[in-house]
């Protein structure tokens, strides 16, 4: 059974097929108690999704059994596995970002960016690497110029073995402490209002992807916009 062209799947299904995809291996089966503890979930979301990805085709399922994936429901976990590791590899390899923050980014990142995008990371990937081959190493190049220019204008400091990083980039469950807040004095005034101010523990309790963040600010919850998010640098 195909998937119909118009039956395009969320961001969450395309997390499950990934998921079940790397969890079975060799075996081709997975568990529904592995799936959840890998994605952060319920035992009865992974039930709700599975029962729709068997509706769609795309995995075997059975109460108390094993998880496979039907031939449709493979092709599209691994095309969605391999713009992950396309992702990842762009942010590692050629940007010099740290490899569990990488994970981070491009587990968000997928799900947003259309094959011409992926297409065109790939062969920047290749360019990269060829030109390497050819006695510049353009990645080290862009690496070490990126340190220093970020280093100057102060966008990235380091404290230990910690990188400041964007709120937006946290999951949720982590608890992370305020760095500082790349915005107006305006805003920065209304913010520290509310709590927000250096070194206070942020834990992010919810992120719907598309929706706002929710945090909890010493017991307090609020919600923040994604590109506010994305202003809020933190360690």
């Amino acid at each position: 059974m195909a998937i119909a062209k118009n039956d395009s799947l969320s961001a969450s299904l395309e997390d499950y097929l990934e998921a079940i995809f790397d969890l079975a291996g060799e075996s081709d089966a997975a568990r529904s108690k592995d799936i959840a503890k890998r994605l952060g979930v319920s035992r009865s979301s992974v039930t709700g999704a599975l029962q729709v990805l068997k509706k769609k085709g795309l995995a075997n399922y059975k109460p108390y059994d094993y998880v496979t994936l039907t031939e449709p429901g493979r092709t599209a976990a691994a095309e969605i596995a391999k713009k992950h590791n396309i992702l990842k590899s762009f942010f590692v390899d050629v940007l010099g970002v740290e490899a569990d923050i990488a994970q981070q980014a491009a587990c968000k990142a997928e799900h947003e960016l259309g094959p011409g995008i992926i297409d065109r990371l790939l062969c920047f990937i290749e360019f990269v690497t060829q030109s390497s081959k050819s006695g510049y190493d353009l990645a080290e190049g862009f690496k070490k110029f990126c340190k220093t220019r970020l280093q100057d204008s102060g966008s990235l400091k380091i404290t230990g073995h910690k990188h400041v990083r964007p709120l937006s980039m946290v999951r949720p469950g982590e608890t992370v402490k305020l760095a500082s807040i790349r915005a107006g004095r305006g805003l920065s005034s209304r913010l520290a209002s509310m709590g927000l101010v250096p070194n206070v523990e942020i834990m992010v309790v919810n992120d719907s992807r598309r929706g706002p963040f929710v945090i909890s600010v010493k017991d307090s919850k609020m919600m923040l916009g994604r590109e506010m998010a994305h202003k809020i640098m933190v360690l």
